[in-house]
């Protein structure tokens, strides 16, 4: 391939992402990397393949095809040697070994890009190193030290005024927020990440914004914004072909319309997703939606979704694996023994659901555990203490909020107001 020809493709290859035609640009990054020499030492050809393997990769990557999109990454790790490249690339790697679970290597990949980029004394990287790491342990639920590590990442963006970090970041940030339940400050990060976004022109991390504040609101019972938020995500992640943003935003479709009791478009949209997540093998967003499908039949009355919990559950305690997601699955099991009418075993697994979202500080999930375990106490001294500790946390999650309407809408949502009906009049 001629010089001036390779050069024609890379750019043809930017106006089609810029188009958004994506599947166009990675045909033609995948012809310059056919038609060049990974061996090459003519440093155009290695720039142009370097270019290549990264673009084509990230694409991939937005595209939905996790496995491909990795090994594009490998590549170019194995073609950078130990240059500023080679830093983008573990960072890379690290990213999406995490999307496919692969939380150790994920670890292991940042660490090495932060050890290398601090060597090299460049920042960019070990802004990039730091978002990868701050993210792997949110997953893993590990939130004051993804916090940490978010931070510095986002502190260093800024001083290099790098919009699309600090979009990344933000967003990050905000995810953090949000598992915690401060639902204040990640609607603040995430309207700052959209607003970045935006400006950035980042399709994909403008659908993944719209996504998070749409869930923020779908957990604060403002079903209505968070219908909006997330329809508009969809329409716009499959018009991009974003398949991996495409099967999350069909989760929290399916959650949102759950809380309209609109039954069946609901389970449409979770059996999308599941089918989304095993074909592009996302483990996080099918862990996420055993659990919604789980909690569609529970909402029902219906014992058949005890299989999805089943599977949830015994997927989670596999070492390795989201305390996140194991409470999870000891939250929703429990709900079920509660259906079938065995108490006892609903009680002993909430209790070790608690123990979970303590360690991650999941306070949403622990309202719930302690005012579904104020419904089976024995005692009545026993179930107005678990009343009482989740009407406290309510309250934390809400305290904080300024906007009015939204406080209002989630203290006066019929799961809350259960809860709070239950404490003593002064």
């Amino acid at each position: 391939m001629m010089a001036s020809t390779r050069e024609q493709q890379i750019e043809q290859a930017r106006l089609a992402t810029q188009d958004g035609r994506f599947w166009d640009a990675v045909e033609q990054y995948t012809e310059v990397l056919a038609h060049t020499d990974p061996q090459t030492s003519d440093p155009k050809e290695k720039k142009a393949r370097l270019v290549s393997l990264k673009e084509r990769g990230d694409l991939l990557s937005e595209l939905g095809e996790q496995v491909v999109a990795l090994a594009a990454y490998e590549q170019y790790y194995l073609e950078a040697g130990t240059s500023q490249h080679a830093v983008e690339a573990l960072v890379l790697i690290g990213i999406r070994s995490r999307g496919l679970g692969q939380y150790g290597r994920s670890v292991t990949a940042c660490h090495e890009a932060l050890d290398l980029s601090t060597a090299l004394n460049y920042t960019p990287g070990r802004a990039k190193a730091l978002v990868g790491l701050g993210g792997t342990y949110l997953l893993q639920g590990e939130v004051n030290l993804a916090v940490n590590y978010l931070n510095q990442a986002n502190a260093l963006f800024e001083q290099l005024n790098d919009v699309h970090g600090q979009a990344r970041s933000s967003n990050q940030i905000g995810i953090a927020y949000a598992t915690t339940g401060h639902f204040h400050k990640a609607i603040q990060a995430f309207e700052k990440s959209l607003a970045l976004a935006r400006q950035a022109e980042r399709h994909s991390g403008l659908v993944a914004c719209l996504n998070n504040l749409g869930e923020c609101y779908q957990l604060l019972f403002a079903t209505d914004k968070a219908l909006a938020c997330h329809r508009e995500g969809l329409a716009l992640a499959e018009t991009a072909e974003f398949r991996l943003l495409e099967a999350d935003l069909c989760r929290n479709l399916g959650l949102d319309l759950m809380q309209k009791e609109q039954w069946s478009e609901s389970f449409t949209y979770l059996q999308r997703a599941k089918a989304l997540a095993e074909e592009i093998r996302a483990p996080e967003i099918y862990f996420h939606t055993l659990y919604a499908l789980g909690r569609n039949s529970l909402a029902q009355g219906q014992a058949e979704g005890r299989e999805y919990a089943q599977v949830l559950l015994e997927s989670t305690t596999e070492p390795g694996r989201s305390r996140w997601h194991q409470a999870n699955g000891l939250y929703v099991m429990g709900c079920y023994e509660q259906l079938a009418g065995n108490v006892s075993t609903a009680e002993e697994l909430w209790q070790r659901a608690i123990f979970l979202a303590h360690e991650t500080e999941n306070r949403v999930l622990l309202w719930q555990l302690h005012a579904a375990l104020a419904q089976i106490a024995q005692q009545l001294n026993l179930a107005a203490v678990h009343n009482r500790i989740a009407a406290e946390v309510i309250q934390q999650i809400a305290e904080p909020f300024t906007d009015e309407a939204l406080k209002e809408g989630f203290l006066s949502a019929e799961p809350v107001t259960a809860v709070l009906n239950q404490l003593p009049r002064d």
